[in-house]
C-alpha cells in the first residue's frame, strides 16, 4: 500500500467490495472460536498490480498453506486436461473444420460454495477496509490482536483463491453443471466432455477455468458461450477466429490442420537464462550428447548453474510435450543430470538453447486425416546411458506431424538391444492403449493400430512370444 498509495488503498477497497456483494464470506464472532479454530484460521494476502490503463488491481486470496496439516496430500488436486487430449482434439477438429473458441471465467472458483469450515482473519489494513465496506456488519467483530493490530475474522462461503481445494470444488461444479446440460466426460480424460447438438459433436477441453469450445456450427459456440455467461457471469475473455493462445501453447488452424507453437515461451526461456545466447546450432545434440566424463574429471556446476540449469530444462520439458518434437532426446538425456550437472552438460544445455534460438518460430503441424488407422514408430537405443540403460524414443501419427512424442530413459538394464526394442514397445503400450481408449470414447472407430519397429527379432519376440526366442532372449518371460 506504501508504494500504491491512494490508488492502491482503492483498489484494495474495491476487491473486498466486490467480495462482500458476492457473499464470498460471512463476519464471524471471536469469542464463539476455539483457540484452535483461531490457530487454524488462514491468513488473507492481498496481491496489487499496475494494469496497462494505468489502473491498480487488487486480489484477495487466502494463504491455505495451514490445510496442508490437515488436508491429504491429493485429497485436494484438480484434474486438468492431458496435453495428449489438447493435441488429438485440435488435429481432429482441424481435419473436420470445426470452429474453435477458448474462453476464460474470470473469478470462476467463487462460483463455488465451499463444502467444509473455513475460517480466515483480516488484519491490520485489511480489517480496517473491510469494516468501511459494511460497517454495520462488520464494526463490532472486529478484536485486536497480540501485537495491538486489528483482526477481522471470517468464514468463507465461496471457494477463494488459494485455498487448497478450490479448484476441486470449482472443478466439480462445473462438471455438474456441464452433465446437467446433457455433456459426458470422456471416461479416459475427466476433463474432456462431449455433447450431439444438432447431429454433430460439440467438444469442451478444460484446464480449471480455460475453456476450449469445438463445434462445426459457430452459432452453436456462441450459443455455449452464452450459456457460460448466464452461470459464471458476463464478465467471460473471449477468443473466437482460426488463431488462439491456449495454455501457453498457439493453436492455429488453417487448410484443415492446426499448426502448434511456443515462439513465445520459447524466447522467454532464452532470455531468462544467466547467459547470452547467441547465434544458432545445426541440430540440438552433438555426437556426445549421453557421454559423461568419468568423475574425478568432471567439474560441477556452481549453485547458481546447477539451479539455473535444473530450472531451464524443465521449461524445455514442458515445451517438448507440446510442440517441439525436436528436441525430445536432447532435453530427456539432460533431464537425467539435474541432481548433479557439470560443465559438459552445461555446455549441452547451451546447444539446446542455441539452437532453439534459430528455430524459435518453427511449429508442429497436426491434422487427422487418417484417424481409423493408428501409425506407431517405437524405437530404442541400447545402452546409451553411462549407466548403460537404453532409450526408448515413439511418436505418433493419425494423418501429419507427430500427435504424442516421447522420449526416455528406460528404467532397467537390457542384455541386447532386441531385449531393449522390447523394453521399448512394453513401454510404449501404456501410451498406445490409453490413446485407443480415449479416442474411441470420443465416439471413432479406430480399424488398425500398428506399430513399426526397426529390429525383426523384436517384432518376432513380440508377435509369437517364447516361440522366437533364442540363446540372448531365452531369459525372457514373454
Amino acid at each position: 500500500l506504501k508504494e500504491f498509495g491512494v490508488k492502491g488503498e482503492q483498489a484494495v477497497y474495491k476487491e473486498l467490495d466486490v467480495l462482500h456483494l458476492q457473499n464470498v464470506f460471512t463476519r464471524q464472532d471471536p469469542g464463539c472460536l476455539t483457540s484452535n479454530e483461531k490457530g487454524k484460521a488462514l491468513e488473507s494476502l492481498m496481491f496489487l498490480e499496475n494494469k496497462q490503463t494505468g489502473a491498480v488491481k487488487g486480489r484477495l486470496v487466502a494463504d491455505g498453506s495451514k490445510q496442508r496439516n490437515y488436508i491429504e496430500e491429493g485429497a485436494a488436486a484438480s484434474p486438468t486436461v492431458m496435453t495428449e487430449s489438447v493435441l488429438i482434439t485440435a488435429a481432429i477438429v482441424a481435419t473436420e473444420g470445426r470452429d474453435v473458441a477458448v474462453i476464460d471465467l474470470p473469478g470462476a472458483f467463487l462460483n463455488a460454495e465451499m463444502d467444509e469450515v473455513v475460517h480466515m482473519v483480516l488484519r491490520g489494513k485489511l480489517a480496517e477496509l473491510m469494516v468501511k465496506v459494511a460497517p454495520q456488519i462488520y464494526r463490532k467483530y472486529v478484536t485486536l490482536g497480540n501485537k495491538r493490530e486489528l483482526m477481522l475474522y471470517m468464514t468463507l462461503q465461496k471457494a477463494l483463491y488459494g485455498c487448497l481445494r478450490s479448484a476441486l470444488l470449482f472443478y466439480l461444479k462445473l462438471v455438474a453443471d456441464l452433465e446437467g446440460q446433457g455433456f459426458r466426460l470422456n471416461p479416459y480424460d475427466p476433463c474432456v466432455a462431449n455433447k450431439l447438438v444438432t447431429r454433430a459433436q460439440m467438444t469442451l477441453t478444460f484446464h480449471l477455468h480455460d475453456i476450449k469450445i469445438l463445434h462445426v456450427d459457430p452459432l452453436e459456440v456462441t450459443q455455449c458461450i452464452e450459456w457460460f455467461k448466464s452461470i459464471y457471469g458476463t464478465d467471460v475473455r473471449i477468443s473466437r477466429g482460426t488463431t488462439h493462445d491456449y495454455l501457453g501453447v498457439m493453436l492455429s488452424y488453417s487448410n484443415k490442420q492446426v499448426r502448434i507453437s511456443m515462439a513465445d515461451y520459447v524466447k522467454k526461456v532464452i532470455n531468462g537464462f544467466i547467459e547470452d545466447i547467441h547465434g544458432s546450432a545445426s541440430t540440438p545434440g552433438a555426437e556426445n550428447l549421453f557421454q559423461i566424463r568419468n568423475e574425478e574429471a568432471r567439474v560441477k556446476l556452481n549453485y547458481e548453474q546447477a539451479q539455473c540449469f535444473h530450472s531451464t530444462v524443465a521449461k524445455l520439458l514442458f515445451v517438448t510435450m507440446r510442440c517441439r518434437r525436436d528436441i525430445q532426446t536432447a532435453v530427456a538425456s539432460l533431464a537425467t543430470r539435474v541432481t548433479e550437472p557439470d560443465e559438459d552438460d552445461w555446455a549441452k544445455l547451451r546447444r539446446v538453447l542455441k539452437y532453439l534460438h534459430g528455430t524459435a518460430y518453427l511449429s508442429l503441424a497436426l491434422d487427422a486425416s487418417n484417424l481409423t488407422f493408428m501409425r506407431w514408430w517405437v524405437d530404442a537405443s541400447f545402452a546409451i546411458h553411462p549407466d548403460y540403460k537404453s532409450h526408448t524414443g515413439e511418436v505418433l501419427l493419425l494423418g501429419k506431424g507427430g500427435v504424442i512424442g516421447i522420449s526416455r530413459k528406460q528404467r532397467l538394464n537390457t542384455k541386447s538391444s532386441t531385449e531393449a526394442e522390447v523394453v521399448g514397445v512394453d513401454d510404449a503400450s501404456s501410451q498406445i492403449l490409453w490413446t485407443n481408449y480415449s479416442i474411441k470414447a470420443q465416439g471413432y472407430q479406430i480399424n488398425e493400430t500398428l506399430v513399426y519397429q526397426d529390429n525383426q527379432s523384436a517384432i518376432l519376440l513380440e508377435k509369437n512370444g517364447k516361440q522366437s526366442s533364442g540363446k540372448r532372449t531365452r531369459h525372457m518371460n514373454i
